[in-house]
C-alpha cells in the first residue's frame, strides 16, 4: 500500500508490472507505449490537469527517488506514481520544452510540416 504521500515500494511497483524510470539509467525498464508524456501528481496540478480526487485514477509507471524518505525514516517508498498526460500534449495545452526528459517515453511525434 502506498505511503501517506502516495509513494510506492519497490515490490508494489513490481506487482503493478508498470515500467519505472531510473534517473542513474537515464531510462524506463520497460517501454509498452511507442510515446507518453507521463506527470506527477504535482506536475498534473501545475499544467491545469490534476488526477482524479476519488482515488480512482491509477498511475501508468513509477519514477524512482533514490533520496526519498532521507530524514524520515522511511526509505522504502521511494517509487512515486505518474500519469499519463498525453492526450494533453497532443491538444497543445503542453509542450515539448515544458517536459523534462522522464516525463517522456519514447520519441515525440513528428510534427505536421517540419
Amino acid at each position: 500500500m502506498p505511503n501517506n504521500k502516495g509513494w510506492y515500494n519497490k515490490q508494489e511497483v513490481l506487482d503493478t508490472g508498470l515500467p519505472y524510470w531510473i534517473n542513474a539509467n537515464r531510462g524506463w525498464t520497460q517501454q509498452p507505449y511507442p510515446f507518453a508524456v507521463l506527470l506527477t501528481k504535482s506536475r498534473c496540478k501545475e499544467f491545469g490537469v490534476p488526477i482524479l480526487s476519488s482515488g480512482n485514477e491509477k498511475p501508468s509507471a513509477f519514477r524512482y527517488a533514490a533520496a526519498a524518505g532521507t530524514g524520515t525514516g522511511d526509505n522504502k517508498h521511494r517509487y512515486y506514481p505518474l500519469y499519463d498526460r498525453t492526450d494533453v500534449y497532443e491538444v497543445g495545452e503542453i509542450t515539448k520544452e515544458q517536459l523534462f526528459r522522464h516525463e517522456v517515453m519514447g520519441d515525440f511525434p513528428e510534427e505536421e510540416g517540419a
